[in-house]
């Protein structure tokens, strides 16, 4: 990828915060060292692995003890001879949810600690406690800082390099509703301490600045979502993601980095490996309903188009706006109430439009995603029912609307947001 070029630039650009604390049996490197030229008396870097998986948690919430254990599943599996896992842990202090009809759970070992630390981790059996070293600590890391997140990308290249990176963002999620500005109240990566968060487009551009990924991956809810990954389009090969609110603990680390060390081979696969750890583990360990898709972002731009052309020919037809108000209670909902299955919307004026050329905008746009955007999804249990892979807003009442929508890269790009503040407030 040829992103992976501004890998240099992009280390000079975000230096080690100084407030970084690293304990004295590690050699971290220097300014220097964030070249490939080894220096004098310093061992040279690595030989590249197949894969180096950055994992960038942030449990500065009410996933604090959630984190650690996560971690805990990292650590069952371990880096391995192919496979680098590199892992940013925040985390802060918090008492364990409250059940008046239950005694309170028991903190996991380690939950004294606050801040963030970097870890390289060693496989282990022990699933209580951390036992990789701490490489280094920071003591108010703002996890919802972009730039922070561009840094630990960058950091862990660096220091642990690969033929290929797999990026995951691990805390909470909200999708496109991260929006800046104005201040959204959900983004991902969601740091209750500094109150900040990440919107769709600072993650993107945190992606870039650290060089590119071949895979993202989002370990939060809400996230697979057309104005998401439309900003994602040129910073990984595979985006992977969740449609739906997704359980507390997460991905199964174990199953997921184990499934990717006895196969490193492509992007494709490696994708394929954090369904193992999600959807299949859920539905087939736990019999949970889940949904879990892989897109390809390069294609958001095509999408887009075909999104655009559909969209600006329902505005311009009061027919096809009327359709959506006596249709919509049909279509699929998420725990984001105005959240629409893509597809589903498609469809639903594929199959009914009295407007051919909206008909065949539909079409065009259907084949489209199903054929070669989404590349896997798993939509599986009974209450994952028509899910497809992608979500688009699409609010049922006129008074759901929010104006920030308006202020993403998808909505500046496409007549979308245009069109559905015309149907919905055609019901007025």
């Amino acid at each position: 990828m040829t992103l992976r070029l501004c890998l240099p630039l992009c280390l000079l650009l975000f230096p080690l915060p100084s407030g970084a604390q690293t304990p004295p049996a590690v050699d971290q490197l220097g300014a220097a060292d964030q070249i490939s030229v080894p220096l004098p008396g310093r061992p040279a870097r690595p030989a590249p692995k197949e894969w180096t998986v950055l994992v960038y948690v942030s449990a500065r919430n009410n996933l604090c003890f959630e984190a650690i254990n996560d971690v805990n599943e990292m650590e069952a599996a371990g880096s391995s001879d192919k496979v680098n896992v590199v892992v940013e842990l925040a985390r802060m202090k918090c008492e364990p949810p409250f059940n008046p009809f239950a005694p309170a759970p028991k903190p996991p070992p380690q939950a004294d600690w606050t801040g963030s630390r970097r870890f390289l981790m060693r496989k282990d059996a022990d699933p209580a406690m951390i036992n990789s070293p701490v490489l280094a600590h920071y003591p108010d890391a703002d996890m919802g800082d972009w730039k922070h997140l561009a840094e630990f990308i960058a950091w862990g290249k660096a220091n642990y390099p690969a033929k290929k990176y797999l990026l995951v963002v691990s805390g909470h999620g909200g999708g496109w509703r991260g929006v800046k500005p104005p201040p959204g109240v959900k983004g991902i990566s969601y740091d209750d301490v500094s109150g900040s968060h990440i919107s769709p487009a600072e993650l993107a551009a945190a992606i870039r600045a650290g060089g590119g990924v071949d895979v993202y991956s989002s370990d939060a809810c809400l996230m697979q979502t057309v104005e998401v990954v439309y900003d994602l389009k040129d910073a990984a090969q595979y985006v992977v993601g969740s449609q739906e609110t997704t359980p507390g603990s997460g991905y199964n680390y174990e199953v997921f980095l184990n499934a990717l060390a006895a196969r490193p081979a492509d992007a494709f696969t490696a994708a394929q490996a954090v369904m193992k750890g999600f959807s299949e583990f859920y539905y087939n360990t736990e019999k949970k309903s889940v949904t879990m898709s892989i897109v390809r972002p390069a294609l958001a731009g095509e999408l887009a188009k075909k999104l655009d052309k559909f969209a600006r020919l329902v505005a311009a037809s009061p027919e096809d706006m009327k359709l959506y108000h006596e249709k919509k209670w049909g279509l699929r909902s998420f725990d984001d109430e105005d959240a629409r299955d893509l597809y589903q919307v498609l469809k639903l004026y594929f199959d009914n439009s009295p407007t051919p050329a909206v008909r065949d905008a539909a079409k065009e746009a259907i084949v489209f995603l199903s054929e070669k955007f989404v590349a896997r999804n798993d939509a599986l249990g009974y209450k994952s029912k028509d899910a497809n892979g992608l979500s688009a807003y699409f609010p049922l009442f006129y008074l759901n609307y929010k104006p920030k929508y308006e202020y993403l890269t998808f909505s500046r790009d496409t007549y979308w947001d245009e069109m559905v503040k015309a149907v919905v407030e055609s019901k007025k």
